[in-house]
């Protein structure tokens, strides 16, 4: 393996909350962590050196809030006045001592910092009023590549490979519209005529964008993502003292609850998937524990989450969500689109059994390993909600199936494909 010269695109680690984006882009680092690796980061400027990279590192581990008309006008007006000519950008050696707690961690494998103050504060400006055209940066230094792990409109004078995750602000009648969906099209179709490869992280969502935009089929390979369960994580929430002590918090037992953890929003069915329970709960006789933060839709079913029978935990830890999966007697994820579907995996990483909608790219990621009903048909999820809770043989087929499925998206598996397609390039 050839030892290369990359810069990553630092966007999705500067947000305030790492979600599916940001977990992906971690693997991708500590994938391609035997090369020499350049974070893009948008930190302020500073004239003392010793201050430029404490700069970068609070703008990794708390991002600036760029809302509100004062900072708009201010990033506007540094856009016209300094950054058209790209003046300012410091290629920093990342020579920490500190040590990183969890949410950093991916930070060690980083060897140089490529800072251009507000970058991606300025893509965001760019986006509103120059849709169509790409943002056209100039990288300086000896790059043998660039590596972005979701859509951008722009276009660099060194080799570029994006990811795409789905299509969802362009495909889903349900997705949040505050995801300005003319703004994603020409990410999309800028990303794709700019970038000289294209990562999709399923089939699902590469066919999905070629209906939109015909004619990429070569440029897009698949690669599916790693599941994000950390080793250390998994070994203390497999701590019967960890599991004991989480139950015994939220008052629930083992293997006598049904689980529900993520966004809690519109395009995540959760109306349906409650109203389902409700219909059914004196014939399974276990409580439904979700958990996850109330998103767009919540008006449709905020009100079934204080029906009895259904407890609503709001927030969770990564360790609690992980003990809460172990000791479910299945996991519930009924999404209406998903350009990949990593909760499912997690579920069958920790054992336990799922019941999943057929649609979008949920069979392609679990295959045999999970029981699937039509989203759409309440019956159906009725009678799935029965049979994933008290069928034992169904249970135990679905269980037999989780190695051979998990293989699939080892972390392994992932960086060999990765550096293979870098190596291509």
């Amino acid at each position: 393996m050839n030892n290369y010269k990359i810069l990553i695109g630092g966007y999705d680690f500067e947000q305030k909350i790492h979600r599916g984006t940001t977990f992906y882009a971690k693997a991708l680092v500590r994938a391609l962590k035997e090369n020499n690796l350049t974070l893009l980061t948008s930190a302020k400027k500073s004239k003392i050196e010793k201050i430029k990279l404490l700069h970068i590192l609070r703008q990794l581990d708390n991002p600036l809030d760029v809302g509100g008309k004062r900072k708009l006008i201010f990033y506007v007006k540094y856009y016209i006045k300094e950054f058209i000519n790209l003046k300012s950008f410091d290629i920093i050696k990342n020579n920490s001592d500190l040590e990183f707690e969890k949410k950093l961690l991916y930070l060690r494998n980083i060897d140089y910092f490529y800072n251009i103050p507000y970058i991606y504060s300025f893509l965001g400006i760019h986006n509103r009023f120059f849709l169509q055209k790409p943002f056209n940066l100039t990288i300086k230094g000896n790059f043998d590549v660039a590596v972005f792990t979701s859509p951008t409109n722009i276009k660099l004078n060194i080799p570029l490979v994006q990811t795409l995750h789905d299509v969802l602000p362009l495909s889903c009648i349900v997705h949040p519209p505050s995801d300005n969906a003319e703004i994603f099209y020409y990410r999309v179709k800028n990303m794709l005529k700019y970038s000289d490869k294209i990562i999709s992280v399923s089939n699902f969502s590469k066919e999905e964008c070629l209906k939109l935009f015909p004619g990429y089929e070569d440029k897009i390979e698949v690669t599916y993502q790693p599941i994000p369960i950390y080793e250390e994580e998994e070994k203390i929430a497999n701590e019967e003292f960890v599991q004991d002590a989480i139950l015994k918090k939220y008052n629930l037992k083992k293997d006598n609850y049904l689980f529900y953890v993520g966004m809690l929003e519109k395009r995540k069915n959760i109306k349906s998937m409650l109203e389902a329970y409700l219909a059914v709960k004196d014939k399974i006789n276990i409580p439904f524990v979700v958990a996850g933060a109330l998103g767009y839709g919540k008006e449709e079913f905020k009100g079934y989450l204080n029906k009895d029978g259904v407890r609503y935990l709001q927030y969770i830890n990564n360790i609690e969500k992980l003990v809460l999966m172990k000791n479910a007697r299945a996991f519930i994820f009924l999404s209406l689109n998903e350009g990949f579907g990593l909760p499912p995996l997690e579920a069958m990483r920790m054992g336990i059994v799922s019941l999943i909608s057929n649609i979008s790219a949920l069979p392609e990621v679990c295959g045999d390993a999970a029981f699937y009903v039509n989203p759409y048909s309440l019956s159906e999820i009725k009678d799935g909600l029965i049979e994933i809770s008290l069928n034992e043989s169904l249970r135990e087929k679905l269980k037999s199936n989780f190695d051979k499925q998990l293989k699939r998206f080892s972390f392994e598996s992932f960086r060999k494909k990765i550096n293979k397609l870098i190596d291509s390039i």
